[in-house]
């Protein structure tokens, strides 16, 4: 019986030995692989540029509306026209990626150098929802990088004591940074066109819409985290602007996130309900996400609401 039970010891200590072992080895190699990854190719290539490479003059961060509603080549152009010299200028946002990803991305960028301009394109939504998982999207980059290591570790003592194990670091992860090495870049500085549309515009009835005009609850964790970069860019005087593009007829508000941009003086380009677009279901992918043709014209107009701040860059 002892020696059934000494055998058993030996077993598990071994085996806890492999596995740590096993979980060490996986880490190293992941972690060099990442470092190796190409810049733009799938989401997780595309936030490790944004987070440790990245440096150009203007960022548009945010989560799909980012991506999809931001024409980098145009909105280049016409700063650059405008402005009566080039700026380089990249759009960092990343589908799925919502208000805690992007305020850490926030963080990072500015840790390692001085851009002219940040824009972060954010619902207020997104600080209400209870949902903040997004941020560990970033947890390939936990070990090395101490911004992303204490969003993570905020969430809850359970998730720092599991970004211990690389397994878990990486789960889900393997293979798509694997395929990030055999994808095409994108070749318009970030910006991803959807094209055609999905809108019924029979479930829409404008001249009935009942706005819903009660106060969303932040979430503590995303409002803290919006709260610090605010905070961390206006004392750092690095211009940063928050906006907000359009949703086909809406039915919210983005009042919180308007004062809490108030409290801190910081721009707040709020272009979510516009009349325009509400009458124009074909610029629309879905309800959500305008089309390539209502990003167009959405950047058209973005820009010339973005003129009056554009000045501070001079």
């Amino acid at each position: 019986m002892n020696k059934d039970i000494k055998h058993f010891g030996i077993s598990l200590i071994i085996t806890a030995i492999l596995l740590i072992a096993t979980d060490f080895i996986i880490g190293c190699v992941a972690d060099k692989v990442v470092d190796e990854m190409p810049n733009y190719s799938g989401q997780i290539a595309k936030d490790n540029y944004r987070l440790h490479r990245l440096e150009t003059d203007i960022v548009i961060l945010g989560s799909s509306r980012g991506s999809h509603h931001y024409v980098t080549s145009l909105l280049s152009d016409s700063i650059d026209n405008y402005m009566g010299k080039e700026y380089s200028i990249y759009n960092a946002a990343i589908d799925g990626k919502f208000a805690n990803s992007n305020s850490c991305a926030a963080e990072m960028i500015i840790s390692r150098y001085r851009p002219k301009l940040v824009i972060i394109d954010i619902p207020e939504s997104q600080l209400a929802s209870n949902d903040v998982t997004d941020i560990k999207f970033s947890s390939p980059f936990y070990r090395k990088d101490s911004i992303v290591r204490k969003y993570i570790d905020n969430i809850s003592f359970e998730e720092k004591i599991l970004m211990k194990s690389s397994l878990y670091r990486y789960n889900g992860k393997i293979l798509r940074i694997a395929s990030s090495f055999f994808r095409q870049k994108n070749v318009d500085d970030g910006y991803l066109p959807l094209y055609g549309t999905t809108i019924d515009i029979t479930k829409y009835d404008e001249s009935t819409k009942e706005y819903n005009t009660e106060t969303q609850i932040l979430n503590p964790y995303s409002e803290t985290n919006f709260r610090n970069v605010l905070r961390k860019y206006t004392a750092e005087n690095i211009p940063l602007i928050i906006a907000c593009s359009p949703s086909f007829r809406p039915n919210n508000n983005n009042n919180q996130l308007r004062e809490l941009c108030n409290e801190f003086n910081v721009p707040f380009i709020e272009l979510y309900d516009l009349p325009y677009f509400n009458e124009h279901p074909e610029l629309f992918k879905d309800a959500k996400h305008l089309n390539n043709d209502g990003a167009h014209i959405y950047t058209k107009i973005f820009f010339e609401h973005l003129k009056p701040y554009l000045d501070n860059m001079r």
